[in-house]
Parts: structure tokens; sequence; C-alpha cells
């Protein structure tokens, strides 16, 4: 394998870890816990409203040739309750990610299996909706390690959020604290252990309540710097995000096309000299 099809493929499947019902555990709560959540439900709904089957991922470098040995496939079933994703490369253990979801079409629980790992999260809402818990246990296939990691929410009555727990294997917390705004959009995230604030990232939105900027603060550059950036069209669909890597001095710029019915149809990645780096077409099946 050519060292630009190692590098697109590796992006592309950091990209996919970050955004397919996961979270991260390196702060971001909000947009991680919250916003990512909504995002994979409303994919669900789409994907039960158009009908779809099966999705299949090809994967494009720069030059257009296929990526090798790759292979990502989404298969709805039980009347859209379950999503299971395959994937697999020849540098990657093959995984397979399986989403439970509500008839009423929310998050339930996600299963991730590899060769080596068994990755799983739990998701309990209130009677609005709001997300109360997610609870990740990760735990190799030895039974040996076992890592848990405990995200408790608490909202205030107008429904923006308060507070967060994260709890790591039952003894380690961290507390964080959320800010809105007059519109109930959280602007301000400050984690702090043992009284000592550790990180603060600020969320940004356009005149239409769209999130737009996720911004930390470097203290040792003592400056604002983003992690991420989105711009949207008319139908509130993401045509455009950036994501600035780790040390903030490069970043990638994915830009996203759409079909008629909402679905998306190509994810093509650019770095920081916008060239190509590579390119995701998505291939949908449907019911008749």
């Amino acid at each position: 394998m050519k060292h630009h099809d190692f590098l697109f493929l590796r992006l592309l499947l950091l990209l996919m870890a970050a955004t397919m019902y996961s979270q991260q555990i390196t702060a971001q709560y909000y947009y991680h816990d919250i916003l990512l959540t909504i995002q994979n439900q409303q994919e669900q709904q789409l994907y039960k409203k158009s009908k779809i089957t099966r999705v299949k991922l090809l994967s494009y470098e720069s030059n257009g040739s296929p990526s090798e040995s790759f292979t990502c496939e989404i298969v709805p079933q039980d009347n859209y309750t379950r999503l299971t994703t395959f994937t697999q490369t020849d540098f990657s253990d093959a995984s397979l990610l399986t989403a439970f979801f509500s008839p009423e079409e929310k998050l339930l629980r996600t299963i991730d299996s590899t060769r080596e790992m068994l990755n799983t999260y739990e998701y309990r809402y209130d009677a609005d909706g709001r997300l109360l818990s997610a609870v990740n246990e990760a735990t190799d296939k030895t039974g040996n390690n076992k890592q848990t990691e405990v995200h408790e929410w608490v909202y205030a009555p107008n429904g923006c959020p308060l507070n967060m727990h994260r709890i790591r294997n039952t003894t380690d917390t961290t507390e964080v604290k959320f800010l809105c705004d007059s519109l109930g959009n959280v602007i301000e995230e400050v984690s702090s252990q043992h009284h000592i604030q550790k990180e603060s990232f600020y969320y940004y939105y356009d005149d239409r309540s769209r999130l737009t900027d996720v911004v930390r603060y470097h203290s040792r550059l003592e400056k604002l710097l983003p992690d991420y950036m989105f711009e949207y069209n008319d139908q509130d669909q993401i045509i455009q995000m950036t994501e600035v890597l780790q040390g903030g001095a490069d970043y990638l710029l994915w830009k996203y096309e759409y079909g008629e019915d909402g679905l998306k149809t190509t994810a093509s990645c650019f770095d920081k000299q916008k060239r190509l780096v590579g390119r995701i077409v998505y291939q949908y099946s449907r019911s008749k």
C-alpha cells in the first residue's frame, strides 16, 4: 500500500470513529455527547424515510484510483432500529459496529467489536428526550483489561445543560460546567478536576443557531484556536467541516455533497494546501 493511500484511509477511519455513535475522551463533551448523537439519530431517520437497505462507502485516492483493501458497509435491520456497520482495511482490524435505536428513534446502545476489543455505550434519556447518561465500557478479548467511563448530565429548567460529571473507572471524576446564551445554545464548556480548571471550550453559532465553531483556549499559547469549523447550505446540511489537527498547526477540510433526498453522496478531504487527499462516494440500495 502506498503512503498516501495509508494516510487517507487512516484519516477516514479517524473521522468515522469520531462521528459514528462514539464519544471522545478528550473533552468537547457537549459536541460529542449531545450534538453528534442527535446527528446520528437524524441520519437513522433519513435512512428509514428513504427506505435504505444498504450503504456502501467507496474510497478513492487523490489521483482518482480506488483505495486498496478498504471495505465499509452500513446495513439497517429490524425496521431501522438496528444499524450495522462493517469496516475493514489492510492495516486495521475488521470492526463490526452495531447501533440500536428505540421505536422513538433514540440511540440506545452501540457495540463495537474488533478482534482485540469490545467497546459498548449505553444511553439513557429523560421524559423530554434529553440525554441523562452515557456509559462506556471497553474490554479486551482476554477480559483482563476493562475501562469504564460514565457521563452524567444535569439540566436547568429551561433545558440548557448545567453540568456533566465524567467518571472514569468509578473513582476519577471530572466536573464539566456549561453556560448557555439567551437562545438556549451552549456557548461555554469548562472542565475541572479537584477544583483545578483543566480545559475551556467555546461554541459559536450563526443567526439560525447552527454551530459554526468549536474553539479551545490553549493555555500554553495564551489564545483561542478552533478545533472545528462548519458551513451549511439552505437545507441546514453541513457542506464543509474544517478539522484542526492536534497541535493547531495543520488542518483538514472536508467538503460534502448531497442528493435531492438529503442523503450524503460524496465527502472530499483536502489538506492545508487545498490539495485533494481523497474522496468517499456513498452508494445506496433501497427497497421498492
